[in-house]
């Protein structure tokens, strides 16, 4: 659970201290004043990196050599802090006073779930996206999925550093016959859990579709370059062997799993070509609330952030998502207060970001 966030020199904001409240807080601001600034910041404690950018500098208020964020939350009941100093080469990052090197060090982790605009883009876009999305989740269930992704990633990049490289067939065959060995015990592991979350996933997902349309049946499948039905290993090993001359003359390799792709459809039809931006929004938000769902039952306590989509839903899903996240944290950004007055009743907290004014409600108040 979120306690607060302080920034420095980061992107708009010379100097922002904010605290949270438990449960319901509502970044209130009119557009270009800094909302999606604050989730971004958010995010990063989660995942040491932004959701917006990958350059460094554009996280640096203009005029200033680096900026700064820190943080502190509740992660089982334990205080936790941390700090990012963002520089244009890079960032530091300390936990608990402690120096963070690379992600693994990175204990009791502030989990986060956040829904934004470009969301939509993992149902439409390009397969990349939908592998990116559930590697996000797998990796915060599976700490071993994470570190096979990892090697694979590694291994499949060498291989195709060899296949641009080296000349001579033979000895090219040899060397990436090292590699495959190597891409088909790890792609396989990938390749079974991958099937196995998203079988349980689209379970989840396929309850809370019906339950916000009332009709449409949402379905997602793991489509991969092999027969997953059969024994992965040895599929891929068929696979590699087969296509070995073709990986030469491409210089690269076609087959694995980051080739693989989600089928995701809509009463049967392909929802990247088919489905209006009305089903987009629906099917996104009932996968983002099977990741919430998938997550927590992990025991782990989990902060949902709503970047600029409140607004885009209508009532009866606003309601649903709100009872959905009834004891969880929630930071939402709104223009208006109307799109949410009439739905909230608990204890919440309105952070008017223009004035840097808060105010608690509720039946409690404050």
């Amino acid at each position: 659970m979120l306690k607060s966030l302080k920034l420095v020199n980061y992107r708009s904001f010379s100097k922002l201290y904010l605290k949270f409240h438990p449960k319901k807080n509502i970044i209130l601001a009119n557009n270009a004043k800094g909302k999606s600034n604050v989730v971004e910041a958010i995010y990063m404690l989660s995942f040491l990196k932004s959701f917006r950018t990958e350059r460094n500098a554009e996280l640096i208020k203009f005029g200033n050599a680096s900026s700064y964020a820190s943080f502190e939350y509740l992660a089982n009941d334990i205080l936790n802090r941390i700090e990012i100093t963002i520089e244009p080469k890079g960032k530091l990052v300390k936990q608990n006073d402690k120096m963070i090197k690379n992600a693994k060090e990175y204990n009791q982790r502030f989990e986060a779930v956040l829904f934004e605009p470009f969301d939509l883009n993992i149902l439409k876009g390009a397969p990349g996206l939908r592998r990116k999305y559930i590697d996000s989740i797998l990796t915060r269930l599976s700490p071993s999925y994470r570190d096979e992704l990892l090697s694979y990633n590694k291994v499949l990049m060498n291989r195709n550093k060899a296949l641009k490289m080296y000349k001579d067939k033979n000895s090219l065959k040899a060397i990436l016959k090292s590699y495959d060995t190597q891409l088909i015990t790890l792609g396989a592991a990938l390749v079974e859990k991958r099937k196995t979350f998203t079988e349980n996933f689209n379970t989840i997902c396929k309850d809370i579709h019906k339950e916000l349309s009332g009709t449409d049946e949402l379905n997602i499948v793991y489509k991969s370059n092999i027969d997953i039905e059969k024994d992965i290993k040895k599929a891929y090993e068929e696979a590699f062997n087969a296509n070995i001359d073709k990986d030469i003359d491409r210089k690269s390799t076609a087959l694995g799993p980051h080739r693989d792709d989600y089928a995701i459809s809509i009463n049967e039809n392909e929802a990247r070509k088919f489905a209006s931006q009305g089903q987009l929004r629906t099917a996104m938000l009932s996968m983002k609330i099977a990741e919430l769902k998938m997550i927590r039952s992990f025991n782990k306590d989990v902060t949902l952030l709503l970047d600029d989509v409140f607004s885009e839903l209508d009532k009866k899903r606003k309601k649903y998502l709100l009872d959905a996240v009834g004891d969880m944290q929630v930071i939402f950004t709104l223009q208006d207060m109307d799109d949410i007055k009439d739905l909230i009743d608990d204890d919440y907290l309105i952070i008017k970001l223009e004035t840097n004014e808060m105010i608690y409600g509720g039946r409690n108040g404050r």
